[in-house]
Protein backbone atom coordinates (compact mmCIF):
# COMPACT_ATOMS: atom_id res chain seq x y z
CA UNK A 1 0.00 0.00 0.00
CA UNK A 2 1.38 3.39 -0.93
CA UNK A 3 2.04 5.94 1.70
CA UNK A 4 -1.00 8.46 0.50
CA UNK A 5 -3.60 5.23 -0.08
CA UNK A 6 -2.40 4.74 4.00
CA UNK A 7 -2.78 8.42 4.83
CA UNK A 8 -6.41 8.50 3.16
CA UNK A 9 -7.11 5.10 5.25
CA UNK A 10 -6.12 6.63 8.25
CA UNK A 11 -7.92 10.09 7.73
CA UNK A 12 -11.10 8.45 7.09
CA UNK A 13 -12.22 7.52 11.06
CA UNK A 14 -10.69 10.42 11.88
CA UNK A 15 -13.06 12.52 9.43
CA UNK A 16 -15.63 10.26 10.09
CA UNK A 17 -15.67 11.08 13.96
CA UNK A 18 -15.54 15.25 12.88
CA UNK A 19 -18.76 14.35 11.18
CA UNK A 20 -20.79 12.53 13.25
CA UNK A 21 -19.13 15.45 16.31
CA UNK A 22 -20.41 18.39 13.53
CA UNK A 23 -24.09 16.35 12.81
CA UNK A 24 -24.33 16.46 16.86
CA UNK A 25 -22.91 19.71 17.69
CA UNK A 26 -25.55 21.02 15.04
CA UNK A 27 -28.58 19.02 16.07
CA UNK A 28 -27.83 20.83 19.60
CA UNK A 29 -27.78 24.37 18.30
CA UNK A 30 -31.43 23.14 16.51
CA UNK A 31 -29.67 22.86 12.69
CA UNK A 32 -29.86 20.00 10.23
CA UNK A 33 -28.08 19.97 7.18
CA UNK A 34 -29.43 16.66 5.52
CA UNK A 35 -26.52 16.64 2.84
CA UNK A 36 -23.88 16.86 5.62
CA UNK A 37 -21.60 14.34 4.44
CA UNK A 38 -17.73 13.40 3.72
CA UNK A 39 -16.73 14.46 -0.13
CA UNK A 40 -15.54 11.33 -1.79
CA UNK A 41 -13.91 13.14 -4.42
CA UNK A 42 -11.47 14.45 -2.10
CA UNK A 43 -10.74 11.34 -0.81
CA UNK A 44 -8.42 11.58 -4.19
CA UNK A 45 -7.46 15.08 -4.24
CA UNK A 46 -3.06 14.55 -3.12
CA UNK A 47 -3.75 15.82 0.15
CA UNK A 48 -5.23 13.09 1.81
CA UNK A 49 -7.39 14.92 3.53
CA UNK A 50 -11.22 14.56 3.15
CA UNK A 51 -13.24 17.77 2.67
CA UNK A 52 -16.61 18.36 4.27
CA UNK A 53 -19.94 18.79 2.38
CA UNK A 54 -22.22 20.60 4.25
CA UNK A 55 -24.79 20.35 1.44
CA UNK A 56 -27.89 22.37 1.42
CA UNK A 57 -30.39 23.66 3.43
CA UNK A 58 -33.59 25.63 4.04
CA UNK A 59 -33.49 29.74 5.11
CA UNK A 60 -34.91 28.23 8.73
CA UNK A 61 -31.80 26.62 8.98
CA UNK A 62 -29.31 29.09 7.82
CA UNK A 63 -30.99 31.09 10.32
CA UNK A 64 -30.48 28.80 12.93
CA UNK A 65 -26.82 28.44 12.16
CA UNK A 66 -26.05 32.20 11.74
CA UNK A 67 -27.98 32.50 15.08
CA UNK A 68 -25.45 29.96 16.37
CA UNK A 69 -22.10 31.01 15.19
CA UNK A 70 -23.28 34.61 16.18
CA UNK A 71 -23.78 33.42 19.87
CA UNK A 72 -20.27 31.05 20.00
CA UNK A 73 -17.68 33.00 18.01
CA UNK A 74 -14.93 35.57 18.56
CA UNK A 75 -13.40 37.21 16.89
CA UNK A 76 -9.79 36.01 15.64
CA UNK A 77 -7.27 36.41 17.79
CA UNK A 78 -9.78 36.75 20.91
CA UNK A 79 -10.41 34.80 24.15
CA UNK A 80 -13.35 32.47 23.33
CA UNK A 81 -15.79 31.62 26.23
CA UNK A 82 -14.72 28.26 25.78
CA UNK A 83 -11.09 29.02 27.43
CA UNK A 84 -12.18 31.50 29.29
CA UNK A 85 -13.97 28.38 31.34
CA UNK A 86 -11.51 25.53 31.20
Amino acid sequence: MSEFARNQVEAFPKCHGSLVELREALAGAGVSLPGLRLDPASFGDGDGIPLFDLGRCNMTNAARLVEALRRGASPPGSTSARELTT
